[in-house]
């Protein structure tokens, strides 16, 4: 009689302790999502940032290169790289919504994507907004996708 208690104190006893490992495996792959995500949405708002204090014919000259525009060398940049960003894509699509001419005003809109897969899954970070010729617009968060 004690040998088969102990046998199944001991069963329920590994099946607790794989139970626990399996919640812990997911934790941290939560925790790594999580941390990917924050990341992504970290680099997408400081190249925001450095895009609006450009000059607007900086982006003009954005908009008119063939889109999407590859941003590779923002995070192949010293402030980006890290063992987590090496996956990641970054690119932005430029559009002129009005043509500048006096007396008109010109509109960009300014989209980034940040791209990257986790265990198979494609995820993306984005960020859209407007620049005018005298000033930025409000962002616009898309978000993420799978």
């Amino acid at each position: 009689m004690t040998m088969a208690e102990v046998l199944i104190a001991a069963v329920l006893l590994g099946f607790v302790v794989m139970t626990s490992l399996t919640a812990l495996s997911q934790a941290y792959g939560f925790t790594r999502h999580a941390r990917m995500i924050t990341l992504a949405g970290q680099i997408v708002q400081s190249v925001m940032e450095d895009l609006r204090l450009r000059n607007f014919n900086d982006l003009k000259a954005y908009a008119a290169q063939t889109q999407p525009v590859s941003f590779a060398s923002a995070l192949a940049s010293e402030r980006f790289t890290s063992n987590f960003t090496t996956g990641f894509t970054m690119s932005g699509t430029f559009t002129t919504l009005v043509t500048s001419a006096p007396p008109q005003l010109g509109k960009i809109s300014v989209k980034l994507t940040v791209t990257w897969t986790e265990q198979g899954s494609t995820f993306r970070r984005s960020l859209i907004t407007y620049f005018g010729e005298k000033g930025l617009s409000d962002y616009y968060y898309v978000g993420w996708a799978p």
